[in-house]
């Protein structure tokens, strides 16, 4: 349990000191700076890691596991579906793009994969898996809890930004905290994550308008339905 607040406390202060350091720098302002940001943060977070728990966590990742943490975002995916009817498919769509991307461009669509590819990899591994390993040693309640404060105060850096998300830390936090403790595979958590975030599916799919963005978001809604009550009947 005190590795665990060892590890939450090295790595917020941590990430804040980067985040700093990124803005006083002007890093954090371009898009390469922001990608170069995300490879240091996973490197400062791996050596962290390394330190208190060890690693390495399991890299591979099974149907099995991707469709728990899939079904376990289905009132996520309900939320952006009802807020599609609501807004309209246009104006929910421009509410997707990226606050850092001004207009499209072709180059969008490498950069956004690695750039979430790689913000998945910092969320589920160093965020949710190590710290649940570190606090599930008070049992697996604990480690929810604490893998839940850890992502809730290095996502997006909230002490500093003032960015609060309840949906981020309901879902990529305490869901994702959750799926982790029932398979033990931090990659099904990554490939959930792609397939949760609306920023980047606003730079793979905008160039294909408007039906493409609107057949994603009920495409996931519909897979999510299904696994959760595959899920629900399997367990009875």
């Amino acid at each position: 349990m005190l590795r665990g607040i060892y590890y939450l406390t090295s790595i917020t202060l941590t990430i804040y000191a980067l985040s700093e350091l990124s803005r006083g720098l002007g890093v954090s302002s371009t898009l390469a700076g922001r990608l170069f940001g995300l490879l240091v943060a996973i490197l400062l977070a791996y050596f962290i890691s390394r330190f208190f728990y060890g690693f390495p966590l399991r890299r591979e990742a099974d149907l099995e596991s991707v469709s728990h943490a899939m079904a376990l975002m289905l009132p996520l995916y309900v939320f952006s579906l009802i807020g599609m009817l609501y807004f309209g498919v246009e104006r929910f769509m421009d509410m997707a793009r990226p606050g850092f991307v001004g207009e499209w461009s072709p180059f969008l669509i490498p950069y956004s994969l690695a750039f979430w590819a790689l913000s998945g990899i910092l969320t589920a591994f160093f965020y949710d898996a190590v710290p649940y390993e570190l606090f599930s040693e008070r049992g697996r309640i604990a480690g929810i809890i604490g893998a839940t404060a850890v992502f809730a105060l290095n996502y997006n850096q909230p002490l500093l930004t003032g960015i609060w998300r309840p949906e981020d830390i309901i879902f990529f936090g305490a869901a994702f905290a959750y799926s982790y403790s029932a398979n033990r595979k931090p990659l099904a958590l990554v490939i959930a994550y792609l397939l949760s975030e609306l920023p980047l599916w606003w730079c793979l799919l905008h160039p294909l308008g408007k039906a493409a963005f609107a057949g994603y978001i009920t495409v996931r809604f519909l897979l999510s339905a299904y696994l959760l009550f595959k899920h629900l009947r399997e367990s009875l």
